[in-house]
């Protein structure tokens, strides 16, 4: 199966049945495709805001109705019941279901194996005010489902929220706006569950077992082994238990810095934890690693913490004195097959198969690029085969090492498109703003492209009633990041080359590349290199023609942009070009544009005098130079600050990119 309504059509066929998944199945659609009755977020967050609707009751009324009606046009969507005598897997690496989520409800004799379950994502949370001191976003919608289900078995999956975890989510109302539920939940009378051998990271509620409090269906049912599981930056519920007898053992578990708690003890749950280990180096502490829910006993033995023997119990309950539990859970597991010394599972590995590569084309692996970025994981190679790609492209800050390249080694060939400007209107009204009008928004810390182009294609003729017209190809704030042998066509703002916040620096490679534009078509506070590059200024009508560059350097950092060794060409007329202004974000005082362009060829189009003020912020102040440039626009004078030779070794690539060396 390759697609969602393959998938689809397999599960409906009669049992027995065994599904192959080959490559990702990606279900998601924009949010808004689901909406319906009048639902937007920004109305939902106007009516039910606690100064307007109080903490004392939940949500209800139209846009309250709308919003269910609106999830359920999105489970019916995402949503795909899995019926007895199934067997799902994944065919080989990299196989995966995106956005989905798979529901084995009411059946028996189910194996799910192999596969890599990604941003199971809730478009409509519910906003409940009277859900803890604070109130709550509760979301719906788990990766897999059990409920009613019996012999069912989970083994060598990946779960993830990965591209969009909650961690990176906005807050409303003082609480986080989440948006993902469980990631493999049991619950309304499931019984003999093995859950073997899967990574769960990066997400927040992660395995519950049990309804609620008042389950009358639960009790001598929930009897689940977990067991040989990673859990890696996970915050809660790993697991949280009622009523079952539930045997935890031989997992790893490695919390990041927003972990709550890994072992629920609910309602009369047995829970028999033995031999598991657990790395705090990320975040928690060891009485953190219970946490009492109206239970009254777990059986915990045979615990490491960073390699030493450690009585969870003993300190749990020393920092809990109101909320002790006893040591005796009342039964002993006998089916613990594969239970192994706990100091084997510190490097326990776990998960689905992955790929190193993928590959984007029409019958490849992904027919979008954002869907292979998406389902990558860090450090792998993307291929794009020949053609244009016409979407927009986020690559997260957590898809470190990632590199994307075109199939020809011609980056014409190769095009990753769109035309949004800072103008244009986004359906809720507003507009995309500069950052928002990227094709490309490149995050992640280490990433390469090589053979292909970013492009925005905002044709300002067509749309003379927006007139904000920056749009930019690519937005780069992470550090370490290579481009070689890639175009960045635009017009106004093309390359936005940039950090992630004023007070992180991020050092950027062009290499042999080409870059297009005619207004500050280079900017942004990044240490960039341009290093062999062609940069082309286009004819834009008016005086002056363009600006080149407009660097927002910060004044601690003595490294802004450095072009070198490239030719400037332009059809622009002569003198009619800047080489650069100085960008003071908001008025930022502190932004002190650095730009040095050394052994260049400049064209005619260069102004005599090449630089210039901007938003009354005069260029003298800022930090602009020039070193053994030639070519008709080359100059020298009081206009034109020239390096000394001294000066000039300070202003190199080595210097410039310090001990990091492209590779």
């Amino acid at each position: 199966m390759r697609t969602a309504a393959e998938l689809r059509a397999a599960l409906a066929a009669p049992a027995p049945r065994l599904i192959k998944v080959r490559g990702v199945i990606d279900v998601r659609q924009d949010c808004t495709s689901y909406a319906v009755d009048g639902y937007t977020l920004p109305a939902y967050l106007a009516a039910y805001d606690p100064a307007v609707w109080g903490r004392d009751s939940e949500p209800s009324g139209p846009l309250e109705d709308a919003r269910a009606a609106s999830a359920q046009r999105q489970l019916a969507a995402i949503g795909f019941p899995v019926g007895s005598d199934t067997t799902i897997v994944g065919d080989g690496r990299g196989a995966g279901i995106t956005g989905a989520s798979l529901r084995i409800h009411s059946a028996s004799n189910v194996i799910v194996r192999n596969l890599t379950f990604r941003d199971t994502r809730d478009c409509f949370p519910q906003w409940d005010p009277t859900d803890g001191a604070e109130g709550n976003w509760n979301s719906a919608y788990d990766a897999v489902s059990l409920q009613r289900a019996t012999n069912v078995w989970v083994d060598h999956n990946t779960f993830t929220d990965q591209p969009h975890p909650d961690s990176a989510a906005p807050s409303y109302f003082g609480r986080p706006f989440q948006q993902h539920d469980g990631s493999l939940d049991m619950t309304n009378g499931t019984d003999l569950v093995t859950a073997s051998h899967n990574l769960f990271e990066d997400h927040g509620k992660t395995m519950l077992i049990g309804s609620s409090n008042t389950s009358t269906t639960d009790p001598g049912k929930l009897r689940v082994s977990v067991h040989h599981n990673v859990f890696r930056n996970v915050e809660e519920r790993l697991p949280r238990v009622r009523f079952g007898q539930v045997h935890v053992y031989n997992n790893l578990y490695e919390p990041g810095p927003t972990f709550v708690y890994a072992w629920g003890v609910g309602v009369q749950s047995a829970l028999y934890v033995e031999n598991n280990y657990v790395k705090l180096g990320g975040g928690g502490s060891v009485e953190d690693l219970i946490h009492n829910w109206g239970g009254t006993a777990i059986t915990e033995t045979g615990t490491l913490v960073d390699g030493r023997p450690v009585d969870v119990l003993a300190a749990f309950n020393a920092a809990n004195p109101t909320a002790r539990l006893s040591g005796d859970a009342g039964w002993t597991p006998t089916l613990n097959r594969g239970l192994e010394p706990t100091h084997r599972i510190k490097n326990l590995r776990a998960g689905a198969l992955q790929r190193e590569r993928y590959h984007v084309a029409k019958g490849t692996d992904f027919d979008t690029v954002q869907a292979a970025v998406d389902a990558a994981p860090a450090g792998t190679t993307i291929t794009l085969g020949k053609g244009v790609y016409r979407e927009v492209l986020r690559v997260p800050a957590t898809k470190r090492d990632l590199t994307l390249k075109g199939s020809t080694g011609t980056a014409r060939d190769v095009v990753i498109d769109y035309d949004n400007a800072g103008g244009t209107p986004k359906p809720d009204g507003t507009t995309h703003g500069t950052t928002g009008s990227a094709t490309a928004t490149i995050e992640a810390d280490g990433f390469t492209a090589r053979d292909l182009t970013f492009s925005n294609s905002f044709d300002r003729a067509a749309h003379p009633e927006i007139t904000a017209t920056q749009a930019v190809a690519v937005k780069a704030t992470g550090d370490r990041q290579y481009y070689d042998r890639v175009r960045f066509l635009g017009h106004q703002d093309t390359l936005y080359a940039d950090t992630r916040s004023a007070d992180t620096r991020a050092r950027q490679y062009y290499r042999g590349c080409e870059i297009v534009g005619d207004v500050d078509f280079v900017f942004g506070r990044a240490t960039a290199v341009f290093d062999q590059v062609r940069i082309h200024a286009l004819h834009r009508d008016g005086e002056p023609a363009g600006y080149v560059t407009a660097a927002s350097t910060r004044r601690d950092n003595p490294h802004g942009f450095l072009v070198v060794n490239s030719t400037i060409t332009s059809d622009a007329p002569d003198g009619s070009y800047y080489l650069g202004r100085p960008w003071h974000p908001g008025g930022d005082p502190d932004a002190i544009g650095s730009v040095v362009i050394r052994d260049t060829r400049l064209p005619a189009a260069v102004k005599a005098a090449p630089w210039t003020d901007m938003s009354g912020f005069p260029w003298r102040g800022a930090r602009f130079a020039e070193y053994r440039n030639s070519g008709p626009g080359a100059g020298t004078g009081a206009d034109r600050p020239q390096l000394t030779a001294e000066q000039a070794r300070q202003h190199t690539v080595r210097a410039y990119l310090g001990d990091w060396i492209p590779a």
